[in-house]
């Protein structure tokens, strides 16, 4: 079975169409050069009353006048070749032009999208951050002094950078060691959300400041 031919575009088909025409006006042209030659060899005998020498002058003439006007057609077809390869180039470029236009519409539609995620992401951090400022500042003021709002603070920052440095911002912030970049043995990500197991509950004890001395009555005493 033949293989199919491949398709070709509508610029490469001018293009073939071009090359064709322009190889078949080079053909021509060479034939005329071979006829002029033979001409100017037999025309002083054809003149001198050489018969065959005329009657072959004759046929050259002839093949002349017939190659000169398919000449003359054959060029015009050349032009017109040439405006169809670069209207048909132009049009090529222009739907070069649509899909890349169509693609760079969609790659904004998803540049947006993933900001809008960026947003709503640094605008969760921020408020759940300062949710659990609150929550340890609470516990601080309940006597739990662990976590304290000091390591919550310096934890946190590192976290925050640890995971800062993995985005396309890293250079404006300053670098750390992975090591230091983590809270517990999790990625920085997951760091704030085990400040508990960093700090046990169980091992968490009020520190209750003690009353004076001079103060310690009995609730009788006091009554």
């Amino acid at each position: 079975m033949a293989k199919n031919a491949t398709k070709l575009s509508a610029p490469e088909h001018a293009e073939k169409v071009l090359h064709e025409l322009e190889a078949k006006q080079a053909d021509l042209t060479a034939s005329r050069a071979s006829d002029e030659s033979e001409m100017a060899s037999v025309s002083y005998e054809a003149h001198t009353g050489n018969e065959k020498a005329a009657a072959k002058l004759e046929t050259l003439r002839e093949r002349a006048l017939r190659r000169d006007l398919e000449l003359k057609n054959i060029a015009s077809a050349v032009q017109v070749a040439k405006e169809k390869v670069a209207l048909a180039q132009a049009e090529e470029a222009k739907a070069e032009q649509k899909r890349v236009a169509l693609e760079v519409r969609g790659l904004l539609r998803s540049l947006r999208d993933a900001g809008k995620t960026c947003d709503e992401a640094l605008e969760t951090f921020a408020a759940s951050s300062n949710v659990m400022k609150d929550i340890i500042q609470k516990m601080n003021a309940l006597g739990f002094h662990h976590p304290s709002s000091t390591q919550y603070m310096s934890l946190g920052e590192r976290a925050v950078r640890g995971m800062l440095v993995n985005s396309p911002f890293a250079r404006g912030f300053e670098s750390i060691a992975p090591r230091e970049g983590r809270i517990s043995t999790t990625s920085p990500a997951n760091g704030l959300s085990r400040l508990s197991a960093r700090f046990p509950l169980g091992l968490a004890k009020p520190n209750h400041t003690r009353r004076p001395s001079h103060d310690r009555r009995t609730y009788t005493q006091k009554k």
